[in-house]
């Protein structure tokens, strides 16, 4: 929040009692006018350092909310990524393959799973499914990101296994 914004709405508050405290001392109409009008000055700038410094910190309190989501995701992840391990899954069908295997120590009650390794990378787990290309090959896709990791297998997908520890 911008200090200086505080400040002019001190000043302006201060600048209307001081005001306030002269209607003591005038005489004529025309001076209390005139005095009427300054105060309203006075008012009106001490409410617009108030609105303004009121819209900085709404500002700031939403991205502080922005960024303890972000801090929390990243923190869900860090957790959720220490149960994969990069392992090349079939190197009788298709040596170069790799993906993320869930390691057989974290699977709780997950099934064997592959995970995408460009995703994996951009800080989401996007789980690969098994596809016929259309040469007959198997491949496992990602639903996300639409890459591809050759099975090198025709007609049925090959077993996912879980990685070894």
């Amino acid at each position: 929040m911008d200090i200086t914004l505080i400040q002019s709405t001190i000043t302006g508050l201060k600048l209307a009692g001081d005001i306030a405290k002269g209607f003591l001392e005038l005489k004529s109409i025309s001076d209390v006018q005139g005095k009427v009008i300054e105060l309203q000055s006075a008012i009106l700038a001490a409410q617009s350092s108030a609105l303004a410094a009121n819209s900085d910190q709404a500002a700031m309190v939403d991205e502080i909310r922005t960024l303890k989501e972000e801090i929390a995701r990243v923190k869900a992840w860090e957790k959720q990524k220490n149960r994969y391990k990069l392992i090349t899954p079939w190197t009788t069908y298709a040596a170069g393959s790799i993906a993320y295997a869930l390691k057989e120590s974290m699977k709780e009650s997950e099934p064997p799973h592959l995970i995408c390794t460009k995703c994996y990378e951009d800080g989401r787990k996007s789980i690969l499914n098994p596809l016929q290309s259309s040469d007959g090959r198997v491949v496992f896709s990602c639903p996300v990101c639409k890459s591809q990791i050759p099975t090198g297998s025709r007609w049925t997908a090959p077993p996912v296994a879980y990685a070894p520890d």
